[in-house]
């Protein structure tokens, strides 16, 4: 559900809606900015979390990190190597210039970018990073979460939660240069989190909805006091890093913790096993299919929800081919590893007969269960 989330934002969908409850303003966009909240720190959290049980099952912290960074690189480098050959109406390009034309292109383009922007890409993604930035800010969580859990930084993990969220706050108030590193931030900070879920007991249904419920009336008035009061810009309501927007994705978090089966029977965990590779392909099917996008604008909102949900179904389709292909799979699955399933917080601490699941939670991270 998360996943498709993230089609929504980025096939304009949440974009429409926006336009679409203009006249009830704040009481509709506001409810819309928080489901990014729901989608992108939802994975940061899950993999901060897995990365802390499969340390607490007896995996060295440094070798987990190794193979999770190695894979993630691989994916990164596949994946802007593509799009840095294939545009936006790339199939319109093709047909008029022909693909050789086309490809060299868009590469000469994307090269002339990437030698003038590089490193600031990642800090304000365009294409061909675009929501590729995912992939080099999980690797900076999890190398914070490493560095913490094997220091003395370890006892003071709430001090420093509060310190990068706040450095998070401050990054989006008062910028010091147009490349924010809000994002790198967001990665660190929600990972972070996840990894302390990952060392206490288990919370309560009843306290997950609680944070729920606390953390959606909290950002509303968050919301609500930097509209009226601050007289904030709608982009600037848009972009900033709600305190109730945190409870709420952790609230949800820690709701699926307390329903391990939860979905169980439904379609959702055959979806799961393609999240990564449908994060990874979505945009392609979109640059695809942008003859048909650039239609949508004169369109009912119905046809922007079946576009939106085709994007998503032909990415599981692109996804579920390339999986099945060996020297091809890799481009949208980690490496496949042992399942980690149905593992209580409670039970994963080091045992001498237990033998411990590598890396497979923290390959989960990007579809999560």
């Amino acid at each position: 559900m998360a996943m498709l989330i993230v089609v929504c934002l980025h096939t304009n969908l949440i974009s429409r809606l926006h336009l679409i409850g203009g006249g009830y303003g704040f009481l509709l966009d506001m409810p819309l900015y928080l489901l990014f909240w729901i989608a992108v720190p939802y994975f940061f959290l899950t993999a901060g979390y897995f990365y802390g049980l499969t340390v607490l099952a007896g995996a060295a912290p440094s070798s987990v990190l190794r193979r999770s960074c190695r894979s993630l690189t691989l994916l990164f480098i596949i994946w802007v190597a593509v799009y840095s050959i294939i545009g936006p109406h790339w199939i319109t390009a093709v047909y008029e210039q022909g693909l050789w034309a086309a490809i060299s292109t868009q590469a000469a383009h994307t090269m002339t970018l990437l030698a003038q922007e590089h490193v600031t890409l990642l800090l304000v993604p365009r294409p061909p990073i675009y929501h590729l930035w995912f992939l080099p800010a999980l690797m900076v969580g999890l190398s914070s979460v490493a560095m913490v859990m094997t220091s003395r930084f370890r006892t003071w993990t709430g001090t420093l939660l509060v310190s990068i969220y706040a450095l998070l706050v401050l990054s989006e108030v008062a910028p010091l240069s147009p490349y924010s590193p809000t994002l790198l931030l967001l990665s660190i900070f929600f990972t972070l989190l996840g990894w302390w879920v990952s060392q206490q007991p288990s919370f309560s249904r009843s306290f997950a909805l609680a944070l729920i419920a606390g953390g959606t009336v909290l950002a509303l008035l968050e919301g609500a006091a930097l509209k009226r009061l601050f007289h904030a810009s709608s982009e600037q309501v848009m972009d900033y890093p709600y305190a109730g927007a945190v409870l709420l994705v952790l609230g949800m978090f820690l709701l699926t913790l307390a329903h391990r089966t939860l979905g169980q029977g439904t379609v959702f965990p055959f979806l799961a096993r393609f999240t990564l590779g449908v994060y990874v392909s979505h945009i392609f099917i979109d640059y695809t299919l942008a003859s048909v996008h650039d239609q949508l604008s004169a369109l009912p909102i119905i046809w922007h929800l079946l576009y939106t949900l085709a994007v998503y179904g032909l990415s599981v389709l692109l996804t579920w081919v390339l999986s099945c292909i060996p020297w091809m799979r890799l481009a949208v699955t980690r490496e496949p590893l042992p399942r980690l399933t149905h593992v209580d917080s409670s039970q994963c601490r080091p045992k001498p007969s237990y033998t411990p699941p590598c890396d497979s939670a923290v390959s989960r991270a990007i579809a999560p269960k």
